[in-house]
């Protein structure tokens, strides 16, 4: 589940390690790929980062508030304080287990557990909030950063409306007071000429676009999915664009509920009008057309597709289907 790729895991590196400053000897830096809003970093200096949430991000400025974050647990040895406490109770077992990942099966509950490191008390999370916030406005990034990051959470959470507790942000404090904490926070703090970044983040993270939005839509949460993928929507890219219609197209198609298929036909027709739109998006296209009643307009579509990715595993399918639209009376 470690992503591999020396040039994004260089890029995280490198933001981490002007948050971390004289810590980055002690700092090894692991993308994990899974779906979800995390990050954490151990005793050890072992910095774990979630694909769910560079997905959420959107510039360099939020992903060093993030980071700065998880330094400040490991700064104020937070993780060591609970260990301590453990060690006199009989969850002690338990929690070993989480923090060491001896005993795991490796698989994505699992790992949700071990990043949660049985959950900080909420004067600790607030604690690494502040001193958090304090580390990436000290190398002038945008203290609106945090704002930004929070209120898209907020808006995830309010759209999620089959959203249980997260048993990683179980002792975390609600998101409407992070939001409201760090939005004092950044009016008493301006900053001249902040960083941001945006550029720098996206081109590290463009790569990934794709497959990140998959896994994000295999977690069948398409409210909660709509919320995010139209967020990351707003200021993109041209060569996100097209990428990113086309997985809000397939959010509503899966959810299904009414107005909803014609809500992804349309993105659909969006998507494939931008250069960097994926093969799949044709596909979507050619279907919603079928669904319109228009085979031969159907048919050129799948066409596309096909010739967009030679190596289809469902081509004989699309062959069968676009031979019946062109044989359609």
């Amino acid at each position: 589940m470690v992503v591999r790729d020396p040039a994004l895991n260089r890029y995280v590196r490198d933001v981490a390690c002007r948050v971390v400053g004289e810590y980055c000897r002690d700092l090894r830096v692991y993308i994990v790929d899974a779906p979800y809003f995390n990050a954490s970093m151990a005793p050890n200096g072992a910095l774990v980062v979630f694909t769910g949430a560079l997905l959420r991000m959107q510039d360099e400025s939020e992903l060093a508030l993030v980071l700065g974050h998880e330094f400040a647990h490991y700064r104020q040895r937070h993780s060591l304080q609970l260990w301590t406490r453990a060690r006199k109770t009989s969850a002690f077992s338990s929690t070993f287990t989480v923090m060491t990942g001896f005993g795991l099966a490796g698989d994505a509950v699992q790992l949700l557990s071990a990043a949660s490191l049985s959950g900080f008390s909420r004067d600790m999370e607030r604690e690494a909030d502040r001193l958090g916030f304090a580390r990436m406005a000290a190398l002038h990034y945008d203290p609106q950063a945090g704002v930004r990051v929070w209120t898209r959470m907020l808006r995830e959470e309010q759209a999620d409306h089959h959203r249980r507790g997260s048993p990683v942000f179980a002792s975390h404090p609600r998101t409407a007071e992070r939001l409201q904490d760090i939005t004092a926070a950044a009016a008493a703090t301006p900053v001249a000429d902040p960083i941001r970044h945006q550029a720098e983040y996206r081109d590290a993270v463009r790569p990934f676009l794709s497959a990140w939005l998959d896994a994000e839509l295999s977690k069948r949460t398409y409210d909660a999915s709509i919320q995010v993928i139209s967020d990351r929507r707003a200021g993109a890219r041209e060569d996100e664009a097209g990428v990113l219609a086309y997985a809000l197209g397939e959010a509503f198609r899966r959810r299904n509920q009414p107005g909803d298929a014609a809500t992804a036909a349309t993105l659909f027709a969006e998507a494939i009008t931008h250069a960097g739109a994926p093969a799949a998006a044709w596909r979507a296209h050619g279907y919603a057309l079928r669904a319109q009643g228009q085979p031969r307009a159907a048919a050129a579509a799948l066409r596309e597709y096909l010739a967009r990715a030679p190596e289809a595993d469902d081509r004989a399918f699309i062959e069968q289907d676009i031979h019946a639209l062109e044989t359609t009376p």
